[in-house]
């Protein structure tokens, strides 16, 4: 059965075993077939020697065609050499031969010279060298136009649910009721190999529940709608998508990539990314949806709650602070030295102790009020008034940062960007060779350097429990990252265990791999569409989809009480000074017993 008569490229291959005996009228249907064709010319080949053109039916369709379609006459000789005849737009061809053994490679060579799309073959081959021939081909839109011992006509296509099928053409007032026989618009029944791996939430494989995941239900929903039957078949984990081994003469294929090089599989299913290095060896379906690569990295623990006595205030705060005190001392006890000095009463100012000084100053910050009785100058009074105020902000502000740090968890900065990633220290790793490949061969100097950094992995799983030593960054697609951060490290009470960072790589073009010129790729990329535009692509993406639980301490109680935990910065500052306390008592006790020993008697 032939195309719809809407179809905008056409191809028909001639061949010419014995000349019928009613040539004009071969040559007639021929030309009625094409009549609704939108190519501009027609291509006329023989595979007879060069220059030496088939009579018979041949010069009767192309006299036929002379001053009304123009015609291109090549040689098949000239294709063996660099010339090139191929144009943007697509050529009708008919192609008169005598060996059947050399269509097949024939048919190959036109479609590397030109744009063609429907092809036809005129012969007097018997039904069965016509089958083999389309079965050898594989290609919907390739026919086979049989000349019978009568006036009939026999027209046989290749089916993409792998079957043949033919209509009998009697006589030119029915080549009409012919072409419009559309080729069915399912696949019927067709059963197909399915590759695919274990990528979630893409590709979920369950021993207990089977495949599950978003590409599966596509393909459930695709099954459906095409008729077809299918079933998967997965791929070593530790190949995945596959790579591209060898050199051009002799390149090796793994994975996902290579069941389709191999025929092995019609379809791959396992989000895989488009890309031009793959294109000289497979086809993709429409893309079904966009993904993007990131990076999953160690959450950064919560502070320890002791480190709240020095957290609450930032290090220049802490500077000036120390530094403000010692001017303090430093001022209050020269004031009173020089006071005590021109005083009748030298020994009554209490700041005339250095030590006294201090522990005044360190009260002050303390918060601990402590008000001398005596103060005799009046610019130590004056200068009180400025510092006890400076100290009430002071204390203030280090007690409300003191209770919040005790009573809420803080965290060190979070890595979000690409540049913060490139200059931690974390190992970059990702699965397999091919996006290291393409950062490595990116513009951006940002990819490039990630690239570099990158360290090709083969275990998936391995990958992600490399995160406990909280000395990798994992890459992988975004919808895989989050999955297996929320099923493989969940938010807990204590925290987030991994984080994953703001800024993504470069954007992907997700869809499903064919074989090179596969003929499901018309059937799935009109039925993906349709999905898209229902609406049941993005159904499927969010039933399995996964998101991170932000963390949130507060969320199981409303009331905070201190805890252990939270003081625990006032029971090592307490165990400090009882061990300070101790150090100087032995000291004191020290230095009493030697001058008890060397007093006299």
């Amino acid at each position: 059965m032939l195309s719809p008569l809407n179809v905008v490229l056409s191809l028909v291959l001639a061949i010419d075993v014995v000349i019928s005996r009613d040539d004009q009228r071969t040559a007639q249907v021929i030309s009625t077939l094409l009549t609704d064709s939108k190519c501009p010319a027609t291509i006329v080949v023989s595979d007879d020697s060069p220059g030496h053109y088939t009579e018979g039916l041949l010069n009767t369709f192309v006299n036929m065609h002379i001053g009304q379609h123009p015609l291109i006459l090549p040689e098949v000789s000239d294709w063996s050499s660099k010339r090139r005849y191929r144009e943007p737009t697509c050529q009708n061809a008919v192609i008169f031969g005598r060996q059947i053994t050399t269509l097949s490679s024939l048919y190959l060579a036109i479609k590397s010279q030109f744009h063609v799309n429907n092809a036809m073959v005129v012969a007097r081959f018997t039904p069965e060298d016509a089958i083999r021939l389309l079965f050898d081909i594989q290609d919907e839109k390739m026919f086979v136009l049989l000349e019978k011992n009568g006036r009939d006509l026999e027209l046989y296509s290749w089916k993409a649910n792998n079957k043949t099928s033919f209509v009998i053409i009697r006589s030119p007032s029915n080549v009409t009721l012919a072409k419009a026989r559309d080729r069915s618009v399912n696949l019927s029944g067709r059963h197909l190999m399915i590759g695919t791996l274990t990528y979630p939430p893409s590709i979920i494989i369950d021993s207990g529940r089977g495949i599950q995941g978003i590409e599966p239900s596509i393909i459930e929903t695709l099954s459906h709608n095409l008729k077809f039957t299918y079933e998967f078949i997965e791929t070593s984990p530790n190949e995945m998508w596959g790579e591209i081994f060898g050199t051009a003469d002799n390149r090796t294929f793994t994975g996902l990539l290579g069941m389709l090089v191999r025929k092995e599989v019609d379809i791959a299913a396992g989000e895989l990314y488009i890309s031009s290095l793959r294109f000289p060896y497979i086809d993709y379906t429409d893309i079904y949806n966009f993904g993007y690569e990131s990076f999953l990295v160690p959450a950064p623990r919560p502070y320890g709650k002791w480190t709240a006595l020095f957290y609450s205030f930032t290090w220049p705060t802490w500077l000036a602070t120390i530094v403000s005190a010692f001017v303090v001392i430093v001022m209050l006890r020269f004031v009173a030295a020089c006071s005590s000095r021109y005083s009748e009463s030298p020994n009554n100012d209490v700041f005339a102790d250095f030590q006294y000084c201090c522990l005044y100053v360190i009260g002050n910050l303390s918060n601990v009020q402590v008000q001398p009785q005596n103060i005799t100058s009046g610019s130590n009074r004056t200068f009180l008034i400025g510092w006890l105020f400076a100290t009430l902000i002071l204390s203030t502000g280090y007690r409300s940062g003191l209770i919040s740090y005790m009573t809420f968890p803080f965290t060190p900065p979070t890595i979000d960007t690409l540049q913060q990633l490139v200059d931690s220290p974390l190992q970059k790793v990702v699965f397999g060779f091919f996006f290291k490949s393409i950062l490595m061969n990116s513009s951006n100097q940002l990819e490039k350097k990630i690239g570099e950094q990158l360290i090709p992995h083969y275990n998936l799983t391995g990958m992600f429990v490399s995160l406990e030593t909280d000395s990798s960054a994992i890459q992988s697609s975004l919808n895989n990252l989050l999955y297996m951060a929320a099923t493989m490290y969940p938010t807990t009470s204590a925290g987030p265990r991994v984080h994953l960072i703001k800024e993504n790589l470069v954007p992907a073009w997700v869809a499903f791999g064919l074989q090179k010129n596969s003929q499901l790729k018309p059937y799935f990329d009109k039925e993906i569409q349709r999905l898209i535009e229902s609406g049941l692509v993005e159904h499927h993406r969010t039933t399995f989809a996964k998101r991170l639980v932000k963390w949130n301490p507060k969320k199981a109680s409303d009331r905070i009480s201190f805890t252990l935990d939270s003081l625990q910065g006032a029971f090592y500052l307490l165990g400090v000074g009882i061990v300070a306390s101790i150090v100087v008592f032995t000291i004191e006790i020290g230095s009493a017993w030697s001058v008890f020993k060397v007093r006299p008697k």
